[in-house]
């Protein structure tokens, strides 16, 4: 009988550390340590910006958000990920769309089968990095610039996985990455969306923060 864990997380003493050293700062929340991890990422991923989240989920629903998917507008989705990948896009009132992967060998969203799915109300394209394994990318991009296509990806398996130069998350408009407990960069929780573009990155920012804005005080007179 072959037992294999679905996650076997290798923490230690330095990890044990930087637990302590936060709880002891009585910051738990979007302090030093979160905005050190977001600069740390982004330039990792090689991106000009990477903004923490909750989870993986909220990393998909925010990067459509920014991009500005709305009511009715169709997104190419692979048909095999996990829910969230299309849940995000119903969460902006966008319309998944099922395209077929490339094949038993390749588990990764088809670049024929986005071609044949696009339409007059097609938006995007969200892919989904399969197991480490790295969609087309050459190919998809070129198909959302011949029809003028944003692109996310779903990069919650491929932290750190690369193609032609490039790694995962810095292909698209924006791109969601998970931190669950069974993800390769584990945090217990969490998420980042990256993206490259600055308007992008402020409505992400936004987003997260329910739409508030940091104010500039200055003392009274």
């Amino acid at each position: 009988m072959w037992r294999i864990p679905l996650f076997d997380l290798d923490y230690g003493e330095e990890e044990e550390s930087a637990v302590l050293a936060v709880l002891r700062s009585k910051w738990l929340t979007m302090g030093e340590v979160t905005q050190k991890f977001e600069q740390a990422f982004a330039d990792e991923i090689g991106v000009r910006h990477a903004v923490a989240v909750a989870n993986g989920t909220v990393a998909l629903h925010l990067a459509c958000a920014a991009a500005i998917i709305e009511q009715g507008d169709a997104v190419i989705v692979p048909a095999l990920t996990f829910v969230a990948t299309a849940a995000a896009v119903r969460y902006v009132g966008g319309v998944p769309v099922f395209a077929d992967i490339t094949g038993p060998d390749d588990l990764t969203i088809s670049p024929a089968s986005i071609e044949s799915l696009i339409t007059p109300r097609t938006r995007a394209i969200m892919v989904m990095h399969y197991g480490g394994y790295m969609c087309e990318m050459q190919a998809i991009m070129e198909i959302a610039r011949k029809h003028g296509l944003l692109v996310i990806e779903d990069a919650a398996h491929a932290p750190g996985a690369e193609l032609d130069g490039r790694k995962a998350g810095a292909w698209g408009l924006a791109a969601g990455f998970s931190f669950f407990s069974n993800k390769n960069l584990a945090t217990g929780e969490g998420g980042m969306v990256t993206t490259h573009d600055d308007a992008v990155a402020a409505n992400l920012r936004r987003l997260r923060s329910h739409g508030m804005t940091t104010l500039a005080l200055t003392p009274k007179s």
